[in-house]
């Protein structure tokens, strides 16, 4: 019995990034941690505080983002 070889590829590419973000509330000012996929980050447009549960308006800067995001966007 004769095996033949396989060669599997698995390409190594980010699919998650997370980005800290603090409250931008004076009264509150919590440490968010954000998890976002590559489509999330490209919508991303803020997100409600675990401490207050307030809205804060952002958007992730590039240099937060996998390089290989910004290729093929």
């Amino acid at each position: 019995m004769e095996r033949t070889s396989r060669k599997l590829h698995f390409p190594r590419e980010v699919l998650l990034v997370e980005i800290e973000r603090r409250c931008g509330f004076a009264d509150c000012q919590a440490k968010n941690l954000i998890s976002l996929t590559k489509s999330e980050a490209i919508q991303y447009r803020g997100f409600e505080c675990l401490n207050c549960e307030r809205w804060n308006d952002d958007r992730a800067k590039l240099e937060q983002l996998p390089t290989s995001w910004s290729n093929d966007s």
